[in-house]
Protein backbone atom coordinates (compact mmCIF):
# COMPACT_ATOMS: atom_id res chain seq x y z
CA UNK A 1 0.00 0.00 0.00
CA UNK A 2 1.23 3.46 -1.06
CA UNK A 3 1.43 6.00 1.62
CA UNK A 4 0.45 8.61 -0.70
CA UNK A 5 -3.33 7.86 -0.94
CA UNK A 6 -3.37 7.26 2.57
CA UNK A 7 -1.81 11.05 3.48
CA UNK A 8 -3.79 12.80 0.61
CA UNK A 9 -7.16 10.84 2.45
CA UNK A 10 -5.82 12.41 5.91
CA UNK A 11 -5.31 15.51 4.48
CA UNK A 12 -9.05 15.71 2.85
CA UNK A 13 -10.62 14.77 6.67
CA UNK A 14 -8.48 17.33 7.84
CA UNK A 15 -9.43 19.62 5.59
CA UNK A 16 -13.46 18.41 5.92
CA UNK A 17 -12.78 18.64 10.20
CA UNK A 18 -11.66 22.39 10.04
CA UNK A 19 -14.46 23.23 7.88
CA UNK A 20 -16.78 21.58 10.00
CA UNK A 21 -15.49 23.46 13.25
CA UNK A 22 -15.79 26.51 11.39
CA UNK A 23 -19.19 26.09 10.03
CA UNK A 24 -19.99 25.05 13.81
CA UNK A 25 -18.01 28.73 15.47
CA UNK A 26 -19.82 30.69 12.33
CA UNK A 27 -23.21 29.28 13.10
CA UNK A 28 -22.64 30.31 17.07
CA UNK A 29 -21.36 34.00 15.86
CA UNK A 30 -24.80 34.06 13.54
CA UNK A 31 -27.02 32.91 16.86
CA UNK A 32 -25.50 35.58 19.03
CA UNK A 33 -25.56 38.25 16.69
CA UNK A 34 -29.53 37.03 15.52
CA UNK A 35 -30.28 37.43 19.26
CA UNK A 36 -28.69 40.73 19.89
CA UNK A 37 -30.83 42.40 17.05
CA UNK A 38 -33.69 40.81 19.21
CA UNK A 39 -32.25 42.43 22.45
CA UNK A 40 -31.82 45.67 20.90
CA UNK A 41 -35.29 45.64 19.53
CA UNK A 42 -36.72 44.96 22.64
CA UNK A 43 -35.16 47.65 24.25
CA UNK A 44 -35.98 49.74 21.51
CA UNK A 45 -39.87 48.86 22.13
CA UNK A 46 -39.77 49.88 25.94
CA UNK A 47 -38.06 53.12 25.58
CA UNK A 48 -40.84 53.44 23.60
CA UNK A 49 -43.03 52.59 26.12
CA UNK A 50 -41.35 52.82 29.46
CA UNK A 51 -44.31 51.59 31.64
CA UNK A 52 -44.20 48.60 30.67
CA UNK A 53 -39.99 48.42 31.10
CA UNK A 54 -40.80 47.52 34.49
CA UNK A 55 -42.38 44.48 34.70
CA UNK A 56 -38.88 42.99 33.09
CA UNK A 57 -36.39 45.34 35.00
CA UNK A 58 -34.12 43.57 37.92
CA UNK A 59 -35.03 44.86 41.29
CA UNK A 60 -32.29 47.55 41.62
CA UNK A 61 -34.46 49.35 38.67
CA UNK A 62 -37.26 48.78 40.43
CA UNK A 63 -38.00 52.25 42.02
CA UNK A 64 -36.75 54.52 38.97
CA UNK A 65 -39.09 56.87 37.24
CA UNK A 66 -40.10 56.44 33.85
CA UNK A 67 -37.88 58.92 32.04
CA UNK A 68 -34.70 57.37 34.68
CA UNK A 69 -36.00 53.98 33.17
CA UNK A 70 -35.63 55.15 29.58
CA UNK A 71 -32.40 56.61 29.89
CA UNK A 72 -31.22 53.31 31.62
CA UNK A 73 -32.64 50.76 28.86
CA UNK A 74 -30.92 53.20 26.08
CA UNK A 75 -27.53 53.19 27.97
CA UNK A 76 -27.95 49.41 28.17
CA UNK A 77 -28.74 49.00 24.64
CA UNK A 78 -25.23 51.06 23.81
CA UNK A 79 -23.28 48.51 26.26
CA UNK A 80 -24.27 45.45 24.74
CA UNK A 81 -23.98 46.75 20.95
CA UNK A 82 -19.86 47.52 21.99
CA UNK A 83 -19.83 44.54 23.42
CA UNK A 84 -20.48 42.71 20.98
CA UNK A 85 -18.81 44.91 18.66
CA UNK A 86 -15.67 44.40 20.71
CA UNK A 87 -16.21 40.55 20.93
CA UNK A 88 -15.81 40.06 16.71
CA UNK A 89 -13.61 42.32 16.15
CA UNK A 90 -15.31 45.74 14.69
CA UNK A 91 -13.82 48.21 17.51
CA UNK A 92 -10.40 47.44 19.12
CA UNK A 93 -9.46 47.83 22.57
CA UNK A 94 -8.53 51.72 22.07
CA UNK A 95 -11.45 52.42 20.49
CA UNK A 96 -13.83 50.35 23.01
CA UNK A 97 -12.13 52.36 25.65
CA UNK A 98 -12.50 55.23 23.97
CA UNK A 99 -16.48 54.74 23.54
CA UNK A 100 -16.58 54.20 27.18
CA UNK A 101 -14.94 57.10 28.57
CA UNK A 102 -17.19 58.96 26.13
CA UNK A 103 -20.06 57.25 27.63
CA UNK A 104 -19.40 58.01 31.28
CA UNK A 105 -18.96 61.23 30.33
CA UNK A 106 -22.24 61.32 31.25
CA UNK A 107 -24.23 61.61 34.86
CA UNK A 108 -26.97 59.39 33.82
CA UNK A 109 -24.86 56.87 32.04
CA UNK A 110 -21.93 56.34 35.27
CA UNK A 111 -25.59 55.78 37.72
CA UNK A 112 -26.14 53.32 35.45
CA UNK A 113 -23.39 51.73 34.78
CA UNK A 114 -22.95 51.83 38.98
CA UNK A 115 -26.15 49.82 39.15
CA UNK A 116 -25.64 47.71 36.46
CA UNK A 117 -21.87 46.87 36.85
CA UNK A 118 -22.61 44.29 39.57
CA UNK A 119 -25.76 42.22 37.52
CA UNK A 120 -23.37 42.09 34.36
CA UNK A 121 -20.40 40.80 36.36
CA UNK A 122 -22.54 38.29 37.93
CA UNK A 123 -24.13 37.03 34.74
CA UNK A 124 -21.27 37.31 32.21
CA UNK A 125 -21.03 34.12 30.05
CA UNK A 126 -17.09 34.52 29.41
CA UNK A 127 -14.07 36.27 29.46
CA UNK A 128 -14.98 38.09 26.78
CA UNK A 129 -18.13 39.73 29.47
CA UNK A 130 -15.67 39.56 32.52
CA UNK A 131 -12.76 41.40 30.41
CA UNK A 132 -15.78 43.99 28.72
CA UNK A 133 -17.16 44.89 32.38
CA UNK A 134 -13.99 45.45 33.64
CA UNK A 135 -13.24 47.69 30.84
CA UNK A 136 -16.31 49.81 32.04
CA UNK A 137 -15.57 49.48 35.79
CA UNK A 138 -12.13 51.40 35.13
CA UNK A 139 -13.83 54.00 32.71
CA UNK A 140 -16.30 54.80 35.50
CA UNK A 141 -13.23 55.03 37.87
CA UNK A 142 -11.27 56.93 35.92
CA UNK A 143 -14.28 59.77 35.75
CA UNK A 144 -13.29 62.40 38.33
CA UNK A 145 -16.44 63.24 40.54
CA UNK A 146 -16.88 65.73 43.73
CA UNK A 147 -19.41 63.38 44.86
CA UNK A 148 -20.03 59.78 44.32
CA UNK A 149 -22.83 58.16 42.02
CA UNK A 150 -26.17 58.49 43.12
CA UNK A 151 -25.43 61.05 45.83
CA UNK A 152 -27.83 64.39 46.15
CA UNK A 153 -26.99 66.86 43.95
Amino acid sequence: MKIEPVLAGLGVAALGIAHLALKRKHHRENLHLTLLGRHAEGLEFLIANPRLAASTNPSDFADLDDDTRTQFLNANRWICLWSAMGRYRYLDETNLRAAADGFMGSEVNRKFWALASPHRHRTARDKHDAWFNDLMDEALEAVPRAAPVGAPS
